[in-house]
């Protein structure tokens, strides 16, 4: 889909390019024109978003979109910016966003489509059977509870609408997309009825609520079940969905206040749930040998994590772990020496082939790094350094990160 030329034209201006004209070398060498720009080699893709921590942080700084070869290379799009952006890859190309416009690169070119929302992305999905793109933005508090946006994204164009609560956890079964919340906004009040749905050491803290998000029912979310946890760190962006069943890794505390690690699932169509203590091979909590429950949170996974029964995530010690769904039994598959901690993030990228590790350290000097290993035997089949990213004088977040299906 290459865009015609007044569109182009237009798009340099939506994309905020600092050149809109093709140069060689040099870090404003590497910013795409928006009329040329095409898939091609691309074999990773993430996004920059600025990072709004920093001293001299400035309002309106563009994000940039990365264009990944297996030699390196890097081509940037230049995108007017998110606080946190996700992307996702589907057989007919790649979806980004800014707070502006929805954006589809495939191999004929580049086409975007205004869509105004808020800038903090929560997922991004390809739909099955090629059919678009679902993406769910955190608009925020609102004067009655708390908003998010889904925005439905096809090579026509863009829908946005507005959903309650706060759905930091997405997944994709079949067709429907289900969020999961911490904040359940206005539907708070709805859950005193139930049974266990109110801590007795915190009669404010929120259980957990699985809604359906679309398609809408009647213009908005369908509320499918409540489970009675509370100041849960279920943070994870995109989390696996196989018949139906939602699996995730859960870090929680009860009515009385004890704390939990558990592995999840979460059937969206009766509500029920079930879920095991991650343990050891000799079955001891993994917080007493395996895993630093400090650390627990800075955990990557996505929704091809699943695999012959099995949930596989990234610890923050860089090991490759395996979760035995059915018992919790967790055990680890090998080093990826990839960390995440004060000074540097990884997150991991899962497909049937592969798993591919990508690494950022907060020096503004060390390059990108990224692995990827051989997702049956885990041993490392390429590595691949970006460096050059610092040169642009912003501070930046590597946010989200997409490969491709076959990859």
């Amino acid at each position: 889909m290459r865009l015609p030329r007044l569109v182009a034209l237009a798009a340099c201006a939506f994309l905020v390019m600092t050149a809109c004209t093709s140069t060689d070398g040099g870090a404003e060498g590497e910013i795409a024109d928006p009329d040329e720009v095409t898939l091609g080699e691309t074999v990773l893709a993430f996004y920059l978003s600025p990072d709004t921590s920093v001293d001299n942080a400035k309002d309106g700084q563009p994000g940039y979109l990365v264009l990944v070869r297996a030699d390196g290379g890097k081509r940037l799009i230049e995108t007017s910016g998110m606080t946190e952006a996700h992307i996702a890859w589907s057989e007919t190309g790649l979806f980004f966003s800014d707070d502006t416009r929805d954006y589809l690169l495939g191999k004929d070119g580049l086409v975007g489509f205004e869509n105004k929302k808020a800038g903090h992305q929560q997922s991004a999905f390809a739909l099955p059977e090629n059919k678009g793109f679902v993406a769910v933005y955190n608009e925020g508090f609102s004067d009655s509870g708390y908003t998010n946006q889904v925005a439905v994204t096809t090579s026509t164009g863009s829908q946005l609408y507005q959903v309650e609560g706060n759905y930091f956890m997405n997944a994709l079964c079949g067709g429907v997309l289900n969020g999961i919340a911490t904040d359940t906004g206005t539907h708070f009040a709805d859950s005193a009825t139930i049974p266990g749905m109110r801590s007795k050491v915190d009669p404010s803290a929120q259980p957990e609520l699985l809604s359906q998000l679309y398609p809408a029912t009647e213009g908005r979310e369908r509320v499918v079940a409540w489970r009675g946890v509370f100041d849960a760190g279920d943070h994870n962006r995109h989390v696996p969905c196989h018949d139906g069943v939602i699996t995730f890794l859960s870090d929680y505390t009860d009515a009385d206040g004890n704390p939990h690690l558990t592995v999840v699932s979460w059937d969206t169509g009766t509500g029920a749930y079930a879920e095991q203590a991650l343990v050891d091979a000799r079955r001891r909590p993994i917080a007493e040998e395996l895993v630093d429950p400090g650390t627990f949170s800075q955990k990557s996974y996505d929704a091809r994590a699943v695999r012959s029964g099995h949930l596989e995530w990234l610890a923050a010690d860089g090991r490759l772990m395996s979760t035995e769904i059915a018992s919790g039994i967790t055990r680890p598959r090998f080093d990826t020496t990839f960390t995440s901690g004060s000074d540097t993030s990884s997150q991991a990228i899962f497909t049937d082939r592969s798993i591919h590790v990508v690494q950022e350290t907060f020096d503004g000097e060390t390059p990108v790094k990224i692995k990827r290993f051989d997702r049956v035997t885990g041993d490392l089949a390429a590595e691949i350094s970006v460096p050059g990213l610092a040169e642009h004088g912003i501070e930046f977040n590597l946010r989200g990160a997409a490969v491709p299906p076959t990859a």
